[in-house]
């Protein structure tokens, strides 16, 4: 993303320049991290601290809806942020979820604020609704999943309750703060001549090549069942809490329809992605920030007042309250990776030796060398050797040949013509000493239709291997 952000820095255009099939708010995110700091990620990092402030100060208000009086509200409202950061699902840093996390607890706040009773709510509210409608949408249109269903409630108890003209000025607030990021989008993909690239890519390409199989109605339902469950089933835990929450609201007989159903909408969208990546759960964990304070402001009441009274379940509710600070980290089995050593060491202590290798390598032969990357997506190269694509297609998306020929055509045109100076092959095995046998390893790696062209242009320059079985290999024009 990076690389990304870095060519939006430099004029380039996403979709129409370069192609990837993320969000453009995401791209003008990491290019605002790269006019901070382009040569590394600090200024994506200082964004990424600014939304956890964001996520800091929206549980905040969540915890003094709830009135809590032994405990200050600054302090209960870390929970917010620990939902965010602890679990597994932060899997990668910078990822569209983690932003659109923010978008999704400051809903899950008005619903609670007004009681799920939308009737009450304003229209200012309504348009700031919208307008993080749109920070999701043009992030990763996907994760909506929440959104959708609000509005869809918010409509139908307009209309049960005859409320017709207050529910036409629901809806122009809500399209107003829609379209006010909306509407700056498209003039700037107009104004850089992509607004049909935009379209094209960001929404065609993505409906039309993921997830389309041509099983029956009925297999596609269990599918998504399918994928809901393992979505459950491998958070269990974090599920287990917001049911509590839940049934903790029941008690004090407050409503809980709205965000339950709010919940398995956004357990739906995550499904309809057609696979179970990890971070995408990120998107439904406010729910379990929200669970998180109602359960620990619950424990810490209860712990007031059986230490007045001299309880025996004092020791119960001490260790109820301890434990929802740390249930959070309680999956994430990467917490002991997450220590910096050097800029060389990723996140989980993988060593980055291929980039460091290569970038040397490439340098010397061309002090802007151009470089293709033809059956992996971007893995660092682009920044450690401070360089930017030259071709429009210059990583390969997850997509096959029958998805998207045009990408491996251009990939096949650019060898040809040997338009860049390198093309860069991951392996998933330690690469073989002798020629042979590597040939045989980077044929099984890139996509048949590639084969030709790599090999009658590009040939062997150096091999490099990084942690565990991921390896690359660089290949210069001949």
């Amino acid at each position: 993303m990076l690389t990304m952000g870095r060519g939006v820095l430099h004029g380039l255009t996403p979709y129409k320049d370069l192609m990837d099939q993320r969000g453009p708010l995401l791209y003008l995110i990491f290019g605002m991290g790269a006019a901070i700091k382009e040569t590394n990620f600090f200024g994506v990092f200082l964004l990424q601290v600014i939304n956890v402030l964001i996520v800091y100060w929206v549980s905040f208000k969540i915890v003094k809806d709830m009135k809590t009086t032994k405990i200050k509200e600054q302090w209960l409202a870390l929970l917010g942020p620990l939902s965010l950061l602890a679990t597994s699902t932060f899997q990668l840093s910078g990822s569209p979820e983690e932003f659109a996390f923010t978008s999704v607890l400051y809903l899950l706040f008005v619903v609670n604020h007004y009681r799920q009773d939308v009737i009450d709510v304003p229209l200012y509210v309504f348009y700031l609704l919208g307008l993080n409608l749109s920070l999701i949408f043009w992030n990763k249109y996907s994760m909506v999943g929440v959104f959708v269903a609000f509005f869809i409630w918010t409509f139908i108890l307009f209309i049960y309750k005859k409320k017709f003209f207050p529910l036409v000025k629901v809806i122009l607030a809500s399209v107003a703060g829609f379209l006010t990021l909306s509407i700056l989008i498209s003039i700037w993909f107009v104004w850089k001549g992509a607004l049909g690239d935009l379209f094209q890519i960001y929404f065609v390409q993505n409906l039309t090549s993921y997830g389309s199989t041509n099983q029956s109605i009925l297999m596609k339902v269990w599918s998504l069942l399918f994928i809901i469950g393992k979505e459950i089933s491998n958070h269990y835990i974090v599920v287990l809490i917001i049911f509590s929450g839940w049934v903790r609201m029941i008690f004090q007989a407050k409503k809980v329809s709205l965000e339950v159903i709010l919940f398995l909408f956004s357990l739906l969208f995550v499904a309809l992605q057609h696979t179970e990546a990890v971070y995408y759960n990120l998107i439904w964990m406010p729910f379990f920030g929200v669970a998180l304070i109602r359960l620990a402001s619950a424990a810490i009441e209860n712990v007031n007042q059986t230490n007045t009274h001299r309880s025996k379940y004092l020791p119960i509710y001490m260790m109820l309250s301890i434990s929802l600070v740390i249930l959070p980290f309680i999956n994430n089995t990467t917490l002991g990776q997450l220590i910096v050593r050097g800029e060389r060491v990723s996140y989980a202590n993988k060593t980055l030796d291929a980039q460091a290798r290569f970038t040397t390598i490439m340098l010397k032969k061309n002090k802007k060398p151009t470089l293709l990357m033809i059956n992996s997506l971007d893995q660092g190269f682009y920044l450690s050797t401070q360089t930017l694509p030259t071709t429009k297609f210059f990583h390969r998306l997850n997509m096959t040949y029958e998805q998207l020929p045009v990408m491996y055509e251009s990939f096949i045109n650019d060898m040809d013509t040997k338009k860049v100076d390198f093309v860069i092959v991951k392996l998933n095995t330690q690469p073989l000493n002798d020629e042979v046998g590597l040939k045989k390893q980077i044929d099984a790696s890139i996509d048949a239709h590639l084969r030709m062209a790599l090999e009658n242009n590009y040939q062997v320059k150096a091999t490099a291997k990084d942690a565990g079985n991921e390896s690359f290999v660089l290949l210069y024009k001949k």
